[in-house]
């Protein structure tokens, strides 16, 4: 998985209000009569086909916990995060590719963009996966602070998902506030040679803060996350989910400039 439906259309809503006419004129006549919003998580059925299936690496790359940062060994037979990023980006802007190539290759971009601020697609710890192997128990609450339904899930799914879900009471109403309130005060994202490294060196170290904020096991030998998690981690969820809509509109805007 990545963020789940939500969270990327929330990062694929932001990046279309700030391309540039010309991107965003090139990326109408891509995509045909669909919104990026609605074709944001098409990769996520897309790596589940036949057509697809050598793509699932490319929506993480799992840099160890005591990892200080990316490095080539992290992307096992040069199928990860970081390769896709950066073959995808030569892909959408080569206008000689055929058109079904280069809309296919645009729906994977705005995906995996995303995927590069998913925090436990770019950490692991313990060889967990990015959180596919930690179990906790979700006790979480809705917008009101009224609980929401609990239960066991993956901390990745907990962060795919579920605390993005939590945050607001519908993904456009959050994607309006990020840009409102998160957007203006992003810097620049990096653009060019080596843009996917500098990318996943950003996320793993958010991944590892993750991880550090990460309760122990309780008393009943299991991970509580309720309202003070959500509380401690809503910063870093809202800044990561505008940062992809804020990458994937400068990167667009750079290989769509003519």
């Amino acid at each position: 998985m990545a963020w789940g439906d939500r969270g990327h259309s929330i990062v694929a809503e932001i990046a279309m209000r700030h391309l540039t006419p010309a991107a965003a004129a090139q990326v109408a006549a891509m995509l045909g009569n669909v919104s990026a919003a609605s074709i944001a998580s098409w990769a996520d059925d897309y790596k589940n086909t036949p057509e697809g299936k050598s793509t699932k690496p490319w929506h993480f790359v799992d840099v160890d916990y005591g990892e200080a940062e990316y490095s080539e060994k992290d992307c096992k037979n040069s199928q990860c995060l970081v390769s896709a990023l950066e073959r995808l980006a030569k892909s959408v802007a080569d206008k000689t590719e055929a058109a079904e190539d280069r809309r296919r290759d645009l729906m994977l971009l705005i995906h995996l963009v995303g995927d590069s601020t998913q925090p436990l697609h770019c950490a692991e710890k313990n060889g967990d996966g990015g959180g596919n192997a930690t179990l906790v128990q979700m006790e979480l609450a809705d917008p009101s602070g009224a609980p929401l339904p609990s239960g066991p899930v993956k901390l990745h799914a907990l962060w795919d998902d579920y605390l993005v879900g939590a945050a607001d009471w519908s993904w456009g109403s959050y994607a309006d506030r990020l840009d409102r309130t998160i957007v203006p005060n992003l810097p620049q994202p990096a653009i060019g040679q080596g843009f996917a490294v500098k990318w996943i060196n950003e996320c793993h170290t958010i991944g590892k803060q993750v991880y550090d904020l990460t309760p122990p096991l309780g008393t009943d030998n299991k991970i509580h996350i309720g309202p003070d998690y959500q509380a401690a981690v809503r910063e870093t969820l809202d800044k990561q989910l505008a940062t992809g809509g804020a990458r994937l509109a400068a990167l667009l805007n750079t290989v769509m400039a003519e």
